[in-house]
């Protein structure tokens, strides 16, 4: 991971210097045939693999095509952006529910005649069926999302979008900053009080892994080492699961048994739901340091803030950069920051980003800017590229790996089972990620087993290790466990980049809200707005009167340092 990090940015440094020229070249001498007009978010690619697929076309097809990659801060930017009509663009990356919203508006086109024409052979041969199915058996993530496309008629989100990157939302913390800061409050806490640091520890790690993870954000020993997102959608999620808890926790007198009801529980959005979230909302902001949109990732590793809701992409990076030093990452920091994100056992938003087609006239789809269009889209999803792209940014791409294609299982091996074969280390746990994986036979029949042998995804190291994997329990996925100590850097990443399979059932995807979009807009703007808390007013009335007492004080000096000048010239002129 580190070595394509160091790769990437010595090639984002040389892009931006051929920048200015390739832009000269085109707009002088009109040297390019055909443009793909790509919009997505900031820090969201490597953009290596534009110019990649650039030379591939040209050395293939003698063409020149250019990539002209733009970037937008949030998705609501997106939105206006192709609203106004003043730029056009063949592809545009967006989260899920702008998805939903862009269908029903009409704003973007299905895949329906990529997919019925053979046009992306990679990521239907890749793309993993956790997340998006096409034979029907509507079991993927992103099939159990309709789409009102208008006119009474409706589809499912997997054919309005070519899944990019997915991934959670959950908490990130440092369990030793949170004792250090919190002190005195968990020695007044029964619990706690218990403990020595290490135990304290351990708690906190416990606390945040429990079925009543979420809740301990509003634990008053945790209070003031904590910032939430500046993001409706992701803050409401957090709000739902707390107000709605009950139906979400085992052994409650309100729990949903089946995971359909519960994740109809977690988009409710009537005005009493919006309430309620909205009041628990408003007590949570008594407990924390403050809101932020993106300096999370960067205040919990320079140890501004203890506890942060964090996307899990997010999470891996500041987990990273916890560890290493440089931005190499090639250096170890000493001592490490040491970080763990977690998914509570309650369950998590899960969420996906993906790529779409802006809606354009009926000849625009037999052109060749399509064709070459469709076809870099479906190149970022060959599992090669798919796994430079995965290790560049941090998040976890649509891609698995199938019988025929092992790169993307080899690179999760490679990068986070660390036992070398120490079968016996205690420390080792058994993490479980079959969920996400497809092995079949050549007769299309569920394998039993798999030998692979993995190896450096990137050729630069010497050596290989072999692993077989079994279906032990014999439900048709094989299983596919991974040996690490989740204690460790890699650990703690995989935990990060990948569910563990016992909790993929408490994943729950929050739909666009719709007409009730607007009210959950007011309420947001009621929580933000709604008085500071106590703790934070006592700080800043302490800071004012010091403040204008330092004025005061200071007033007076100069007055007296005056006077005795006066007093002085006054004696020498005598």
């Amino acid at each position: 991971m580190r070595k394509l990090l160091k790769n990437a940015a010595v090639s984002l440094s040389f892009l931006g210097i051929l920048a200015p020229i390739l832009t000269s070249c085109s707009s002088e001498g009109g040297e390019y045939d055909y443009y793909i007009y790509a919009l997505n978010c900031e820090d969201y690619i490597d953009e290596n693999l534009l110019t990649s697929f650039e030379d591939m076309v040209y050395e293939r097809d003698n063409k020149r095509v250019k990539v002209v990659y733009e970037t937008y801060d949030t998705n609501e930017t997106m939105y206006n952006t192709l609203k106004t009509g003043k730029q056009t663009y063949d592809l545009i990356c967006c989260s899920d529910y702008m998805i939903q919203r862009l269908a029903r508006e009409g704003m973007i086109t299905s895949f329906h005649h990529a997919i019925d024409n053979d046009m992306m052979p990679n990521y239907m041969n890749n793309v993993s069926s956790f997340l998006a199915t096409y034979d029907g058996s509507k079991g993927g993530k992103l099939d159990t999302i309709g789409v009102e496309l208008g006119d009474g008629k409706k589809d499912t989100l997997n054919y309005y979008t070519v899944g990019y990157m997915w991934g959670t939302l959950g908490i990130l913390f440092n369990p030793e900053l949170v004792v250090e800061r919190n002190e005195e409050l968990l020695m007044a806490d029964e619990v706690y009080s218990k403990f020595s640091h290490d135990e304290q520890v351990a708690q906190v790690i416990k606390d945040f892994q429990s079925l009543d993870g979420y809740s301990k954000l509003w634990d008053p020993v945790f209070k003031g080492t904590q910032s939430i997102k500046d993001s409706m959608r992701d803050t409401y999620a957090v709000g739902i699961m707390e107000y709605y808890k009950d139906y979400f926790l085992p052994g409650s007198d309100k729990y949903l048994d089946t995971y359909e009801e519960r994740n109809e529980q977690f988009n409710l959005c009537d005005d009493e739901t919006i309430k309620g979230v909205q009041d628990t909302l408003i007590k949570l902001k008594e407990n924390i340091f403050g809101f932020e949109v993106d300096s999370g990732k960067d205040d919990i590793v320079t140890q501004k803030i203890a506890v942060n809701i964090a996307w899990s992409g997010d999470a891996v990076n500041s987990i990273g950069r916890g560890h290493y030093i440089d931005e190499d990452w090639t250096v170890e920091r000493d001592p490490e920051v040491k970080l763990y994100y977690v998914v509570p056992e309650i369950g998590a938003n899960i969420w996906f980003d993906g790529w779409c087609l802006p809606t354009h006239e009926d000849e625009y789809y037999s052109s060749k800017e399509y064709e070459y269009t469709i076809e870099f889209l479906d190149y970022l999803n060959d599992p090669t590229n798919a796994v430079d792209n995965m290790s560049y940014n941090g998040y976890t791409s649509f891609i698995g790996s199938n019988t025929n294609d092992l790169k993307m299982l080899n690179y999760i091996l490679y990068s986070y089972d660390i036992s070398e074969g120490n079968e016996d280390e205690e420390e080792y746990e058994l993490y479980d990620i079959s969920y996400y994986f497809d092995f079949v036979d050549e007769n299309g029949e569920p394998l039993k087993e798999l030998t692979m042998t993995v190896e450096d995804p990137w050729g630069e190291e010497e050596g290989s290790r072999e692993f077989t994997f079994k279906d032990e329990d014999n439900d048709g996925k094989l299983d596919i466990k991974i040996k690490t100590d989740l204690n460790s850097y890699e650990g703690r990443s995989l935990v990060a980049q990948y569910p563990e399979t016992s909790n993929i059932d408490t994943l729950y995807v929050m739909r666009d809200f719709g007409d009730q979009n607007n009210a959950i807009v007011s309420m947001w703007e009621n929580v933000k707005v709604n008085p500071l808390p106590v703790w934070v007013v006592v700080i800043l009335v302490v800071f004012l009167v010091g403040f204008i007492g330092y004025l005061g004080s200071y007033k007076l000096i100069r007055k007296y340092k005056l006077k005795r000048r006066r007093e002085v010239r006054k004696e020498n002129e005598a």
